[in-house]
């Protein structure tokens, strides 16, 4: 069977579980994001208008991560109030 063929046959829990792990990716990254941006300002040694280049672009790669992760959020609700088993 084909990817569609099983993603029309999910079970709610395991839509529910992969929800969840998307929710910890989003989590991991914005670590990894702010571990990163935290180096490159204190020790590059790059000038300012580089690193306020790379600070602004891992700031908006956070919040898209931020984003995503609300928007796993309102699905996951969503998902629990709905009375649909097959997805």
């Amino acid at each position: 069977r084909g990817v569609v063929e099983r993603l029309r046959e999910m079970k709610k829990e395991q839509l529910l579980k992969h929800c969840h792990e998307a929710i910890k990716t989003e989590e991991t990254a914005t670590t990894v994001y702010l571990k990163h941006l935290s180096a490159i300002v204190l020790r590059s040694g790059l000038p300012e208008p580089d690193i306020s280049k790379i600070k602004y672009t891992i700031e908006f790669l956070i919040a898209m991560n931020t984003r995503h992760k609300e928007l796993m959020q309102s699905l996951i609700n969503r998902i629990l109030e709905e009375d649909i088993d097959v997805y």
